[in-house]
C-alpha cells in the first residue's frame, strides 16, 4: 500500500472503497488487536452477559434501562460501522464456539439449514422477539433475563451439535438478518478470529468474506435462498414503525397490538414490492433504501431513549438540541451508507462479470438479467475483458520408391491394413477399420492412443508441443506418436505397431533431471489421481529418487482418461481400455496409490492429512490436485432414478447400466458444452432419441461462434440428436414407477425422457483447502510456481486458480502438475498461462478452437471462410496484427497450422500463404449485446 497506514486506508475507503479492499477475505483483513486479546474479550463478554441477566432478574430498575435503553439501541449502529467487532465479541457467538474450543462438538452438518431454512427461521425469531418485547419484555426484567438465558443456551446447544457457526451465529441467530443487512458495507473492517480453521459450515459466510457475503446472497442462483434477504429488508421499516406507533397492549389489548404490527409490516412489504416491480435497477437498490429508512426511523425514535438513559446514568442533564443533532447525524450516516452500498453492489457485479469473462464461469440468471437491464453500467468492463518440428521422427524409416506404393496403413501386430488419405489422422483410419485403439481427447494431450511408427513417419504431420509434452509424460521412446495427432500429409504406405515401445532397440533408461533438491523432503503427498496428480507423482520421482510419494485418489480406479468417459456409455469395453498407465507403473516408480480414499482435513501447522478412514499421513510437501465436481443447476426433482451427472467413469457406467435395465429409448442432456455433446452422441449410439438443451442461443457458446454452431447443429441432427436453445429446466417429472419420465421447461414445454444427463459445468473441489485456511477464489489461489498461501502446499489442475483463472483443460492440468512437482522439490519453474485449445470428440465432424472466439476491441478484426460444398468453416481472430483466436469446422489440415500459430500469437503475415489459398475475407463484428 505504498506506506499507507491502517488508518489512511480506512479513511480513503470511507466514501468510495476499492474492490480489493471491499472484497478482501478474513485472511487479508486486519485483526486490529492480537488474537489473545480477542479471546480475553470474549470471556469478558460472556461474564458481562451473565451479570446483566442477573441484574435484570434481581434489580430490573437498573438492568432494564441499561439493556433496552442503551445496549440494544447501540447494536444497529455497531452493525453498520464495525460489524466485525460484534462478530468477534458477541457473547452468544462466544458461547456458541465453546464446544468447538473444548473439542466436544459433534460437528454435524445440515445442508437444509445452511442452504435456505436458517435465514427465515432467524427472521421469524427476530420478529417474534420484537413483538414479544412490546407485549412482555418491556415490563418484566425477569422475562428479559430469561430471554437472554434462553438465547445463550440455544447458542451453546447449537455449537454442541453443529459444525462451526452453523448451529447459531451463521444460521438461526435472530440478530443475523440485521447484521447481514447493515454489515454489507462496513466502515471499519475487522477480521474474524473465531473460526480457526474455517470449516466451510455455511453458504456465503459473512465471517469468511464480509464484503461479498450479503451480495452473494442477493445474487444467489437459488431464488428460494436469496428472496428472504429482500423480504426482510421490505418488512423491517414496518416492524420498526409498528413497534413505536402501535399503542401498547394495555391500551388496545394484546391481539390488536399484534395485528396492527403485522399490518404495518404488510404495508411496508407491499410498498417494497411495488417499488421492485416499477423500478428497473440492480437487485440491492430497494433493500438498501429500505434498510437505510429503517435505520433512520429506528434512531429517530430511539435517540431520545438513549439520551435519557445516558442522562440518568451520568446524573447530567442533556439538552434537547443534542437529540436533534444525533438524529441529523444518523440521517447523514444513512445517506453515506446508501451511496457506499450501491457503489459496492456495482463493484460486485463488475467483479462477477470479470470472473465470468476470465474464468468462463457461468453467471447466475439473476446476475445476467441485472446486467441486461443495466447494460451501460457494465459496458466498460466487458470491453476491457476480453518452432518448426523435424519431418522425420527418429527411428522412422522411409521406404524406397514411396510415391509408387499404395497409400495404406499396416497395423502390427494385428496384420490389419486399411486405406489412408491425405488429411486423415491415423486414429480415424484405425477407427474406420475397427482396429483396437482408444480415442481420447483427440488433441494430443490425454495420451490415450500412443502408437509406434515403424515406417513412413515422414508422411505424417510433425509433432506439436502438446503431443511432445504428452509423450514425455508417458515416457515414450522416439518413434512414438499419438494416433489422433499423426495426420497424413503425403500419400504412401505407413506401418505402425499398437505397442508404443515396440520399435525400441534397447530398454530406455530415463535419467532424473539434474537439479538440486531439499534432502530434508522425505515424503510428498499428492491428493488427486487425475492427470495433474499423476504427472506430479511422475516428476517428483524423476527428480527425487529417494522420497516417499503418496498418491491419494477418491475413485477406486487407477488414473484413467477422463476425457473419454462418454465412450463408456456406448462402448462395452469398460474402463480397462482408458487407463493411462499400466498398473505396475506405480510399483516400478515406488508410488503408493491410495485408491477409494478421501481426505477429511489438512493440518498445515502439523503438516498432516487426516483421511476419512481416520488414518493420518504426514507430509513435507503437499500437492493438491483434487480436481472438480459436476455442478447441477437448481431444479426440482433432480436425484430421482434416471437423473445423472456425467463427471467420472462410474457416472458413465451407471448411465449405461440404467439404460439397459429399463430399456430407455429417449434422453435429455442438460448442457451443450463439449461433454454434453459427447454424451449425447454416446446415447444416440445406443439407439436413443436425444435432445440437448442449451440455456443460450447456441451450442458450445464458449468455444465457437454462431456460424460454426449452426454447422455442428446440422451435423448432430443427421445423427438423431436435436438441439433446443434458450431452454431453462424447471422440473424433472417423476413417472408412475418413481423414475424420471420427462423434463418440464420453465416456459411450460415438456420433453419426454427415460434418462436425464446433466453436463452443466464443474466447480473446483476446494472443501479441504477451505478447511485448511488456504487462500481461495473460485479455486485454490496459486502463484506462478503453483504455490498456495502455505509455502509447503502446492496446487495444480482444475482446483488451482492462477491470476484469477481456473482452466479446466487436460493440457493445463498436466503442465501445472509438472511445475508443482518441480517447485515442491526446490525448483524454480514458472507457469506462464495457457491459450485454451479445445476439440470436440464427435465422430464425423472436426471441430476445433483456440483462444478468442470473437474480435472485441477496436481495431481487432476477423477473417472468415465458408466452403458450402464441403460444409467447412474457418475463422481467425486478429488483434494488433497477431493471431489470438481461431474457430475451425471441417478443416483438419489448416487446424494443424493454425492452432500452434494462435498459441504462439503469430503475426498474420506469417500465415499469408494459407490465407491466399483460401481467399479469406475480412470483416469486423459488432460487440455482442
Amino acid at each position: 500500500m505504498n506506506g499507507d497506514t491502517f488508518s489512511d486506508r480506512y479513511l480513503r475507503s470511507m466514501f468510495k472503497p476499492s474492490s480489493a479492499f471491499v472484497f478482501a477475505n478474513f485472511m487479508q483483513l486486519p485483526t486490529v488487536v492480537p488474537k489473545p486479546v480477542w479471546r480475553a474479550l470474549r470471556v469478558v463478554s460472556i461474564l458481562s452477559a451473565l451479570a446483566l441477566a442477573t441484574v435484570l432478574a434481581l434489580r430490573p430498575t437498573v438492568g432494564m434501562p441499561l439493556f433496552w435503553g442503551l445496549i440494544v439501541p447501540s447494536l444497529p449502529l455497531v452493525f453498520m460501522l464495525a460489524p466485525g467487532l460484534w462478530r468477534n465479541i458477541c457473547p452468544l457467538a462466544a458461547i456458541n464456539q465453546l464446544p468447538r474450543r473444548f473439542g466436544i462438538t459433534r460437528a454435524l452438518t445440515s445442508r437444509r439449514l445452511s442452504h435456505g431454512a436458517a435465514f427465515p427461521i432467524g427472521i421469524g425469531l427476530l420478529i417474534s422477539a420484537v413483538v414479544a418485547r412490546k407485549l412482555l419484555f418491556n415490563s418484566s426484567g425477569a422475562a428479559t433475563a430469561g430471554l437472554m438465558a434462553a438465547a445463550m443456551g440455544a447458542a451453546f446447544i447449537g455449537g454442541l451439535l453443529f459444525k462451526g457457526k452453523s448451529g447459531w451465529c451463521s444460521s438461526i441467530c435472530p440478530l443475523l438478518p440485521v447484521q447481514r443487512l447493515y454489515g454489507q458495507t462496513p466502515f471499519i473492517r475487522i477480521a474474524n478470529t473465531h473460526c480457526e480453521p474455517c470449516v466451510g459450515c455455511t453458504k456465503n459466510c459473512y465471517d469468511l468474506n464480509p464484503g461479498a457475503a450479503y451480495l452473494a446472497d442477493q445474487y444467489d442462483p437459488d431464488p428460494a435462498y436469496r428472496n428472504f434477504r429482500s423480504f426482510f429488508a421490505g418488512v423491517f421499516p414496518g416492524l420498526i414503525l409498528g413497534y413505536y406507533l402501535v399503542p401498547s397492549p394495555g391500551e388496545i389489548g394484546s391481539v390488536s397490538t399484534v395485528m396492527q404490527m403485522l399490518l404495518y409490516m404488510a404495508a411496508s412489504l407491499t410498498l417494497f414490492n411495488v417499488i421492485e416491480m416499477l423500478a428497473s435497477k440492480t437487485r440491492n437498490v430497494s433493500p438498501v433504501l429500505f434498510a437505510a429508512t429503517a435505520f433512520s426511523l429506528y434512531y429517530w425514535f430511539t435517540t431520545p431513549v438513549i439520551v435519557g438513559t445516558l442522562s440518568s446514568l451520568g446524573k447530567v442533564a442533556i439538552g434537547p438540541e443534542v437529540i436533534g443533532v444525533l438524529r441529523g447525524l444518523t440521517i447523514i450516516a444513512s445517506l453515506v451508507w446508501i451511496a457506499r452500498s450501491l457503489h459496492v453492489e456495482r463493484m460486485f457485479l463488475r467483479r462477477e462479470l470479470r470472473k465470468a469473462v476470465k474464468d468462463g464461469a457461468r453467471l447466475a440468471p439473476i446476475v445476467i438479467e441485472t446486467m441486461r437491464l443495466n447494460r451501460s453500467l457494465f459496458e466498460p468492463v466487458r470491453k476491457a475483458m476480453v518452432s518448426p518440428q523435424p519431418e522425420n521422427p527418429a527411428g522412422a524409416v522411409e521406404p524406397a520408391d514411396s510415391a509408387a506404393q499404395a497409400p495404406e496403413l499396416c497395423i502390427d501386430p494385428t496384420g490389419m491394413k486399411t486405406p489412408i488419405r491425405k488429411g486423415q489422422t491415423l486414429l480415424e483410419a484405425m477407427e474406420d477399420c475397427g482396429a483396437p485403439i482408444n480415442a481420447g481427447c483427440r488433441s494430443g494431450v490425454c495420451g490415450a492412443d500412443p502408437i509406434a511408427v515403424i515406417a513412413g513417419g515422414g508422411r505424417l504431420a510433425p509433432i506439436g508441443s502438446d503431443e511432445r509434452a504428452t509423450l514425455a509424460r508417458l515416457g515414450c521412446s522416439d518413434g512414438t506418436r499419438l494416433a489422433c495427432m499423426a495426420r497424413v500429409r503425403n500419400p504412401g504406405p505407413i506401418r505402425i505397431d499398437l505397442k508404443p515401445n515396440a520399435n525400441r532397440t534397447a530398454p530406455e533408461v530415463r535419467e532424473p533431471e539434474v537439479m538440486s533438491f531439499d534432502p530434508s523432503i522425505r515424503r510428498v503427498a499428492i491428493v488427486g489421481n487425475g492427470v495433474a496428480g499423476l504427472t506430479a507423482a511422475d516428476h517428483v520421482r524423476r527428480r527425487h529418487p529417494e522420497c516417499e510419494i503418496h498418491l491419494i485418489g477418491r475413485e477406486n480406479h487407477n488414473a484413467y482418461n477422463r476425457m473419454a468417459i462418454a465412450k463408456l456409455i456406448s462402448m462395452p469395453a469398460g474402463i480397462q481400455g482408458l487407463h493411462l498407465l499400466p498398473e505396475q507403473w506405480y510399483a516400478e516408480h515406488r508410488v503408493t496409490a491410495w485408491l477409494n480414499t478421501h481426505v477429511s482435513s489438512i493440518d498445515t501447522q502439523r503438516q498432516e492429512l487426516t483421511l476419512a478412514t481416520r488414518q493420518t499421513l504426514g507430509y513435507d510437501r503437499l500437492i493438491l490436485c483434487s480436481g472438480s465436481s459436476a455442478w447441477v443447476p437448481p431444479m426440482d426433482g433432480y436425484g430421482i432414478d434416471g437423473s445423472f451427472v456425467l463427471r467420472d467413469a462410474d457416472d458413465a457406467m451407471a448411465i449405461r447400466d440404467y439404460m439397459q435395465r429399463f430399456q430407455g429409448t429417449s434422453a435429455v442432456v442438460l448442457g451443450a458444452g463439449l461433454l454434453g455433446l459427447e454424451a449425447a452422441q454416446a446415447l444416440a449410439q445406443l439407439g436413443t432419441q436425444v435432445q440437448v438443451l442449451s440455456n443460450t442461443s447456441q451450442i458450445l457458446d464458449r468455444q465457437i461462434d454462431a456460424a460454426a454452431s449452426a454447422l455442428l447443429e446440422a451435423h448432430l441432427a443427421t445423427q438423431g440428436i436435436s438441439v433446443i436453445t434458450e431452454a431453462e429446466v424447471g422440473t424433472l417429472d417423476r413417472g408412475s414407477r418413481g423414475r424420471v419420465a420427462g423434463v418440464t421447461l420453465k416456459d411450460g414445454r415438456r420433453l419426454p425422457a427415460d434418462v436425464v444427463v446433466v453436463c452443466t459445468g464443474v466447480r473446483a473441489n476446494v472443501d479441504i483447502a477451505h478447511s485448511a485456511g488456504l487462500a481461495l477464489g473460485r479455486g485454490i489461489i496459486v502463484d506462478a510456481q503453483m504455490r498456495t498461501s502455505d509455502p509447503h502446499v502446492y496446487a495444480a489442475g482444475d482446483v488451482a486458480e492462477f491470476e484469477g483463472n481456473s482452466i479446466f483443460l487436460w493440457a493445463v492440468a498436466a503442465e501445472q502438475g509438472e511445475i508443482a512437482a518441480i517447485n515442491a522439490l526446490g525448483g524454480k519453474r514458472v507457469y506462464g498461462g495457457h491459450v485454451p485449445v479445445t476439440a470436440l470428440k464427435v465422430s464425423g465432424i472436426d471441430v476445433r478452437s483456440a483462444g478468442a472466439v470473437h474480435a472485441t476491441q477496436p481495431g481487432d478484426f476477423e477473417l472468415t471462410q465458408f466452403d458450402e460444398a464441403q460444409g467447412a468453416y474457418r475463422k481467425l481472430v486478429v488483434a494488433r496484427g497477431r493471431l489470438v483466436g481461431a474457430v475451425l469446422v471441417g478443416s483438419p489440415d489448416e487446424a494443424d497450422e493454425i492452432i500452434p500459430a494462435v498459441r504462439d500469437g503469430a503475426a498474420v503475415s506469417s500465415m499469408t500463404a494459407l490465407l491466399e489459398r483460401g481467399h479469406w475475407r475480412q470483416h469486423s463484428l459488432p460487440m455482442a449485446a
